[in-house]
């Protein structure tokens, strides 16, 4: 709370910004630039802003994560400068941001964020004065009569639609839920308990396949759509607002993907797929920039990792009951709607992507990262997804992060497995991958609509040194074998080494990795950053944050067609050299 009420805000989570106190609204602080404008809101383009602005930092300090937080300290510490220090920021967003006008009204889903942030402010405030209501209490009046109709009207009137929707028609709804559930007179303004308590359940259903995999195909998004559909659930279960057979089939949902959650993710050194922004709906946790691992330990019920989100809401178990996922032959936990395969062998971690492309007919925020393994060994990233980088700020590398190549399933350069569509959308999208399990092998086909076929196996190897071994192909047509590459990217911190033609060894931490490669492969091209990488340097760029980046080694291989079809790729534990 001290550090926040003397502007200094952690961006998404990770990145510490010297902000005004309370900051300018109007202001991309990253950038550096102010982009103030009395425009009506519906007249603007929030992806384009001028003077190399970005509408996602200029939104972020928007959210109230901030005011929130010392709202917290107020009520938990019985701090009622802090108190003051809230609404003192929320004052100033009202008098600098009049209603439907300029860039902070120009998203249904920061105005529910901002409904679901009020509405926790309101509470925690309310309850620190208690009985004797005070000079917060005559405050929060005249905030509400600014913040709330306006903030319903919009939110409801501009709801989001079609490829859109997704985690943002949550948000929105969660938004809506949380107010109408505390103050009921606004269902006059938008929808009321009841249609609310429909609707809640059908995107619940939606965003979240039965195995519990999110439907978005992004896993930092499993994080923020469920915490939208946990607080709009809890306000409307308060309010008498969901029947029991559909809280019944709400909370299952939500158990699934807590438990998937926890399968697919490594808390220790999280990396995500898909679209992921670091985003979160309420500061529940004591360090923001480890939020997801936090979420992580309150569901596996590891309370001295996770105290607030024990202390807000008790033990997981007590909120929540699912069934655990069921493990098969070769020790994989398999999640077929999502398309996701896990594996637990020994110090190891491995995660194998078989999904479709994203979300819908457009796929929206999904990576072109089907067929991409992901190794984790003692706890430490070794093969990871390259991540997201940037939404907006940086078309050529959130293109590029997205891509076939910069992930590490099969890719011959002569197919197109999609086109690209704007920021977010593709057309002509890969079906989705076929997945079978023979004798504890993983295999993965993608059969192009060219009649290609891209095919990957995964083996755990449990005799002698533990690890996976890797065999890829391509066929142009049947029978016939493509030209194709497979780029192992390592995580930023790896040191790797050539010990041998066809040899090499990765070292992170405590873990040591050796990588053997087949003799059909052509090319083996090891890339190692030297420091001197410019930001706009794509190869080898990875994305551990979001906007944020580092340059990290690579191993590129290339079969040709014509040789030895030995495309093997064998990792394997080795312990580490004094």
């Amino acid at each position: 709370a001290e550090r926040v009420a003397s502007g200094r805000l952690h961006f998404f989570g990770h990145l510490d910004v010297q902000t005004d106190t309370p900051p300018n609204w109007q202001r991309d602080y990253l950038a550096g630039v102010d982009v103030p404008t009395g425009q009506s809101a519906f007249k603007l383009n929030h992806r384009e802003l001028p003077d190399d602005a970005a509408i996602k930092p200029l939104w972020e300090p928007s959210r109230w994560a901030g005011p929130v937080r010392l709202a917290q300290a107020c009520w938990l510490l019985g701090n009622r400068r802090s108190g003051e220090h809230c609404l003192d920021w929320l004052d100033d967003w009202v008098a600098n941001n009049p209603p439907y006008s300029g860039w902070h009204w120009t998203s249904a889903l920061e105005s529910g964020m901002r409904l679901v942030a009020f509405t926790w402010i309101d509470a925690l405030l309310t309850a620190f004065e208690g009985r004797e209501p005070g000079d917060l209490a005559k405050r929060l009046v005249k905030l509400r009569a600014d913040i709330l109709p306006a903030h319903v009207w919009f939110t409801w009137r501009h709801r989001s639609f079609g490829s859109s929707a997704n985690n943002h028609l949550l948000g929105e709804l969660c938004g809506l839920a949380l107010a109408n559930a505390r103050w009921p007179g606004l269902a006059k303004l938008g929808p009321d308990l009841a249609k609310l308590g429909t609707l809640l359940e059908r995107e619940t259903l939606r965003q979240f396949h039965r195995d519990g995999g999110n439907f978005e195909q992004a896993l930092n998004y499993q994080f923020f759509a469920w915490e939208f559909c946990w607080e709009a659930r809890q306000a409307l279960a308060a309010a008498d607002a969901l029947p029991p057979p559909r809280r019944n089939r709400i909370d299952a949902r939500l158990g699934q993907a807590a438990r998937f959650f926890r399968e697919v993710q490594v808390p220790a050194a999280p990396w995500d797929y898909g679209d992921s922004d670091d985003a979160f709906v309420v500061p529940l946790f004591a360090d923001e920039s480890h939020a997801a691992a936090e979420w992580w330990h309150w569901i596996a019920g590891n309370a001295a990792e996770s105290p607030f989100l024990h202390l807000m809401r008790g033990a997981f178990d007590s909120c929540l009951k699912s069934d655990e996922p069921k493990t098969t032959q070769g020790g994989w936990r398999i999640f077929p709607d999502t398309g996701i395969a896990v594996n637990a062998l020994g110090h190891w971690k491995a995660r194998l992507d078989f999904s479709p492309l994203g979300a819908g007919s457009m796929a929206a925020h999904g990576h072109l990262d089907a067929q991409h393994l992901s190794l984790w060994l003692k706890g430490c990233a070794m093969v990871i997804d390259p991540g997201t980088g940037d939404y907006h700020g940086n078309p050529e590398l959130r293109n590029w992060l997205a891509s076939r190549d910069a992930h590490n399933g099969p890719f011959p350069g002569e197919i197109s497995l999609a086109k690209r569509e704007g920021p977010f959308l593709w057309s002509a999208a890969h079906p989705k991958p076929l997945q079978s399990l023979d004798g504890g092998v993983m295999e993965t086909e993608i059969r192009t609509n060219g009649g290609g076929l891209l095919s990957r196996t995964v083996k755990p190897l449990v005799n002698g040194p533990e690890g996976w071994l890797v065999s890829d192909s391509f066929e142009r047509r049947l029978g016939q074998a493509g030209e194709f590459v497979v780029r192992w990217q390592f995580a930023p911190g790896c040191e790797v080494e050539r010990i041998g033609q066809r040899a090499f060894r990765v070292m992170s931490g405590s873990a040591t990795m050796r990588v053997d490669i087949g003799v059909g492969w052509a090319l083996a091209e090891l890339w190692r950053p030297s420091g001197d990488e410019t930001a706009g340097q794509l190869d080898g760029i990875v994305s551990p944050r979001f906007v944020k980046t580092e340059h990290a080694p690579y191993l590129k291989l290339t079969a040709k067609p014509g040789g030895n079809t030995d495309h093997k790729t064998k990792f394997t534990a080795e312990a580490r050299r004094v």
